[in-house]
């Protein structure tokens, strides 16, 4: 988790301490993209099935089963072409 980007200013999660929280009302961060998860959190997701992340992080944070923690270091976004081109630029 991390201070929101500003094309991602609302961010997508809360941290209560190490614990992950669902978005509500209170100050957000951005989920870096940065995961340590056990198998058994894709158990009921079917083989060879593609789906998203966040649908699966949104059932079991109510759980209290997602812990999180902040990063403070750099980080960037390179979701997008313009993005990528301006990190490439950035570091040649």
């Amino acid at each position: 988790m991390m201070d929101n980007p500003p094309h991602h200013s609302g961010g997508d999660f809360c941290l209560d301490g190490e614990q992950l929280k669902l978005a509500n009302g209170g100050p957000t961060l951005t989920y870096c993209g940065i995961g340590v998860f056990s198998p058994s959190f894709f158990a009921d997701v079917p083989a060879g099935a593609a789906m998203k992340l966040r649908p699966l992080l949104d059932a079991a944070i109510p759980r209290g089963i997602v812990t999180g923690e902040r990063h403070s270091g750099r980080w960037v976004d390179v979701g997008t072409p313009e993005r990528l081109a301006a990190l490439d630029q950035e570091l040649s």
